[in-house]
């Protein structure tokens, strides 16, 4: 990273043409300023310097296939999607100036004097790259998609150890999310509870049923519901068949979901601050074979309906890191976009700059 930021203080005095040109751009589509627009991919490091020197003697005035080529690449670096059409999100990208890429830099090799440098027996989420990575005896053995909480919500910095298991959760709805997202729904809907396998329990202690026809619903509103929602285990659940427990103070955990199409998404901060793990099966059956149990155990408590929390033997450290840039195996410098905005405040302390909300689910 250091060599990195050498590498773009001495490009500093060279031109970087910003891409001005609006809309959609496609392959084939014409370019209002090619030569820039060669340059500043020649700049970025994504174009040979001789397929450059070639587009500019051939004039070439379109979005050729080399540079369609040189833009996913680009795209790759940034984590966007590679599919070679410049819009918004490339277009910013390819315009930020090389000073702005040394301040991020900068921030995040600051960043990582907080995060644990041993790859032992760890579990790493960084936020901003949507990404979850399990490595064991300094070995990468499974790398996830992830969904994480939303900027309203934002999913914590943290560090915890995962100590357990449970197949087929039940979710015990967080207040916040009883009052904001759930209670409001049965304005419109009034079987919507129970389309979607919810208990109303007289609170957590006791855990009374209350039927739902008890409840006087026209005198209550989100603010003054005297109880407690808790969702069945089953294909709706909001956890999934996963939960993967991780205690901490912001009651934040990793988990599966039904809704495997926004793993889909460039962009993944939709929760309400939990980690949502596209592979989540996989690293189920990863956590309880290296923890001594065999494919069979492994199998019967995935099939059965109730709830099974099974301990593991073996404690893995969790993390929850935000690193927007570093440099990959192949020496290439990549990019993420500031989903949570902490870029944006170098000037106070990182570890202060890092604090996230108590969202809890």
């Amino acid at each position: 990273m250091a060599k990195a930021i050498v590498k773009l203080q001495d490009m500093q005095t060279h031109i970087w043409p910003k891409i001005v040109q609006k809309g959609l751009i496609r392959e084939g589509d014409p370019l209002e300023d090619a030569d820039h627009f060669i340059t500043a991919l020649e700049r970025q490091g994504v174009l040979a310097k001789a397929d450059a020197q070639r587009l500019k003697i051939e004039r070439v005035n379109y979005f050729h296939p080399l540079l369609v080529d040189a833009v996913k690449r680009f795209q790759g670096r940034h984590g966007l999607k590679q599919d070679g059409v410049i819009g918004k999100s490339t277009r910013r990208w390819l315009n930020k100036s090389a000073n702005t890429r040394i301040q991020i830099l900068a921030l995040n090799m600051e960043r990582l004097r907080l995060w644990p440098t041993e790859r032992e027996s760890i579990i790493l989420v960084n936020i901003p790259n949507y990404e979850m990575q399990l490595w064991i005896d300094s070995e990468l053995i499974l790398d996830s998609k992830v969904v994480v909480g939303r900027p309203s919500r934002r999913t914590p910095l943290f560090d915890s150890r995962l100590d357990s298991v449970v197949f087929n959760p039940a979710w015990n709805v967080p207040v916040k999310i009883m009052r904001k997202d759930i209670l409001p729904k049965l304005r419109n809907d009034s079987e919507y509870l129970e389309k979607n396998s919810y208990t109303v329990l007289s609170d957590w202690t006791d855990a009374q049923e209350i039927p739902s026809e008890q409840i006087d619903w026209q005198n209550i509103n989100p603010n003054n519901f005297p109880y407690r929602l808790q969702q069945s285990p089953g294909d709706m659940n909001a956890l999934g068949r996963f939960k993967f427990n991780t205690p901490n103070g912001n009651a934040i955990y990793l988990h599966d979901t039904p809704a495997k199409s926004l793993f889909a998404k460039e962009r993944r901060a939709f929760s309400s601050g939990c980690i949502r793990v596209q592979k989540a099966e996989t690293l189920a059956e990863i956590l309880i074979s290296r923890s001594g149990f065999n494919y069979g155990d492994y199998d019967y408590y995935r099939r059965i309906p109730e709830t099974k929390w099974v301990s593991l033997r073996k404690r893995y450290a969790v993390y929850t890191i935000y690193q927007t840039a570093w440099v990959n195996e192949s020496g290439e410098v990549e990019y993420r976009d500031d989903v949570y905005h902490y870029d944006a405040r170098p000037k106070r302390n990182t570890a202060v700059s890092l604090t996230a909300s108590n969202s809890q689910s």
